[in-house]
């Protein structure tokens, strides 16, 4: 019994490092891939989340990023400053706006892209294919967690 806690022990030691290992070597490639166009990582996600798509409210994209519509709001204004995204008149609801690329938000996105597709192939040839797809069903778990 007392060796099967202290396996447990182990188990959740090697877990919590290696979680907070991964989570800041992420946390720099993102940080490197964003400062690549001078914006922050969330700024790129939400680029790349408007995108993906299309024409959109704010607050589908709040919830795909995990951020109230507020945040979303406040970083919207900040990317139209930066020429990255455009608001329109949504034609359903003139109290709406939709959110868009500009040529420049589209560049950004296709660069993003780039790099996690990239990064994506590259994990895929590490882990090989049967672990790239365990490896993207334990993370969906995880995610589900938080």
């Amino acid at each position: 019994m007392k060796k099967s806690n202290s396996n447990s022990q182990k188990t959740k030691e090697a877990l919590d490092r290696s979680i907070t290992l991964f989570f800041e070597k992420m946390s720099e490639w993102e940080e490197s891939v964003a400062r690549k166009v001078n914006l922050t990582p969330r700024q790129c996600h939400a680029i790349s989340e408007i995108g993906e798509c299309g024409p959109v409210r704010m607050k589908p994209i709040s919830e795909r990023l995990g951020v109230t519509t507020g945040t979303m709001t406040i970083m919207a204004d900040r990317l139209e400053r930066l020429n990255m995204v455009q608001r329109k008149s949504d034609v359903n609801d003139r109290r709406a706006s939709l959110l868009t690329l500009s040529s420049e938000g589209e560049e950004v996105f296709k660069e993003h892209t780039r790099h996690h597709r990239r990064l994506s192939r590259e994990f895929i040839t590490a882990l090989g294919e049967g672990d790239a797809v365990l490896l993207v069903k334990l993370l969906g778990k995880l995610s589900d967690l938080l």
